[in-house]
Parts: structure tokens; sequence; C-alpha cells
């Protein structure tokens, strides 16, 4: 798996104004919390102990106290809620009760450090986040994402002859299967599902950027889809392959950071291993794991 960890961050140094080393001088509590993917407001907050500047695009810097909740940094920022990754690993959601900056402090005392003004000063280094990272979404992995859902509006058409005319359909590639819906912008009418396990997915050499994706068995189906782009042709070729390559019906789903299970999974009806280990889903709600089609 492509983890998300920083690359280049020992590049990146925090920089202070004078509000900032205000806000630190004489209380070695008080400290600075890196928040990566919030939103960047064009002006930062006039003043206020969780006031913050811009450092870059992805990077801001949160001033608080090693008594400031999730909660607070959730209300303070407009988010809904914070992410930890730990050395650029997995990311799990934070609880609104713990406290960030008291986690940077209990991370730095556990690999040495002492002295609470030197905890301060390595808390509000940016290059810090190579360890210990606060995101105020989930980042998307391009990796993660593709080797979960994929999914566009393409021109598809059913079967091998040429009775059938090409339409603009939604076409989902998820789990074991291949998805087409009835509709060219919506997934509420009839879906057709296409197993692609021991099936196989074809380049159409007459038409550009075309796959030929079909079942296994006596009673196999084909669906030819006619991408827009080379990148679309190959990603889902890249992904498809990988499907029609096996020989049971496994979707691997571990290490991926997920909160629920990916909801269009329950189509892949034939699906019998299912590996969701090292997530952080819970078992109830509208993605638990106590809803997984059986």
């Amino acid at each position: 798996m492509k983890r998300n960890g920083s690359r280049g961050c020992v590049t990146r140094k925090t920089r202070f104004g004078s509000r900032e080393r205000d806000w630190l001088k004489g209380d070695a509590q008080r400290g600075c919390v890196c928040l990566y993917g919030g939103t960047v407001d064009p002006q930062p907050p006039a003043s206020g102990p969780q006031a913050s500047s811009t450092l870059q695009a992805d990077l801001r810097l949160v001033l608080c106290s090693t008594t400031t909740t999730v909660e607070e940094l959730c209300a303070q920022r407009e988010v809904e809620g914070l992410y930890l990754q730990l050395h650029g690993d997995l990311l799990r959601r934070l609880d609104p009760s713990e406290r960030p900056l008291q986690m940077v402090y209990d991370y730095l005392a556990a690999i040495g450090y002492q002295d609470p003004l030197r905890v301060q000063r390595e808390a509000a280094n940016s290059d810090l986040s190579c360890m210990i990272r606060f995101y105020s979404e989930c980042p998307v992995n391009a990796d993660q994402q593709e080797r979960t859902l994929l999914t566009g509006v393409f021109s598809v058409r059913k079967g091998k002859t040429q009775l059938h005319k090409w339409a603009e359909r939604q076409v989902l590639l998820c789990g074991t299967c291949l998805i087409v819906a009835s509709v060219k912008d919506s997934l509420t009418g009839k879906m057709h599902i296409l197993p692609l396990v021991g099936g196989k997915v074809e380049e159409v050499k007459r038409r550009q950027h075309c796959l030929m994706f079909s079942s296994a068995g006596p009673q196999a189906q084909t669906y030819f889809v006619n991408f827009d782009t080379l990148a679309d042709y190959q990603r889902w070729h890249r992904q498809a392959s990988k499907m029609v390559s096996q020989t049971i019906s496994l979707v691997d789903l571990s290490c991926y950071s997920l909160e629920e299970v990916p909801e269009y999974l329950s189509y892949s009806q034939d699906l019998t291993h299912l590996n969701l280990r090292h997530n952080f889903m819970s078992l109830q709600g509208p993605g638990g794991l106590l809803n997984l089609p059986r």
C-alpha cells in the first residue's frame, strides 16, 4: 500500500510572527499544532488564543494549549473532525475529547525530550509532522481511491453484436464487479452487475480507449466501455485486470484507514473473502460492519 507520509517535509520550517511568539512566552503548556488539509482563510483571525497563521496552502499553524480538545479546535476551524497520522502510516479520526497538543507533548516525552521549553519549541516545528501529523479532513490517496472505487460517465454498449447502440451511462468498478446504471447521471434505477472474477478484460483495437469486459461461464455477458482519455482507460484496465486474474472472489481493503464499508461493495454478490483489517470501522451505523451483506 502506498502510504500518505509527507515527502520533503524536512524543508518546511514554521515561521513565527510577534503574535505567535507572545503566545508561547511565559507558559510551557501553550504551543502550536501544525494542521494539514484544512481550508485556508484569505485572512486569519485578528486575535484569540487559537488564531492561526498561513504557512502554505495545505498547512496551518494553530495556536492552542495542552487543554485544548479536538472538539474546541473543530469549532474554531469549522471542520467536522481531526485525523491523526503517525510515521506516515494509518490515519484515524480523533475523539472529540482528545487533546492534540498534549498528544504531541506526550510523543516528544516518549522519545526522550524532558525540558518543558524544549518540548514547546520542538512541538512548534513543522518538521515534526514527518512523525506525527494532524489533518482537518481525511486526505485522499489516489492509489487507495483507485483500488476502492472507480466511477464515471462513459459511452457503453452491451453485447458483442451491433444490435445494441452506444449510450452514455454511469459506470462503476468496485469490489469484484463492473456496475452499469440504466440511466446516464443516476444510480437510482436498475443496476446491471457484471461479475469479473475469472472473466476477461480486453482492449478493443478498432476503437480508441475502449475496453471489453466479459464475465465468466457459459452465460457470459459482455459490456464495451469507451473512455474519454488514455489516463481513464489505463486506470480502469489496470484495476479490472487484477479482478479477472483472481481465482477466488477476494477484496482486500486492509490498511486503508476506512471508517465505513464502501457503499457499492454490496453489489459484489459473488464475494467470498473480504479483508477489512487495520481500519477504523464501527459495528453500528449505515457503513458499519454489522450491515455487511450476508
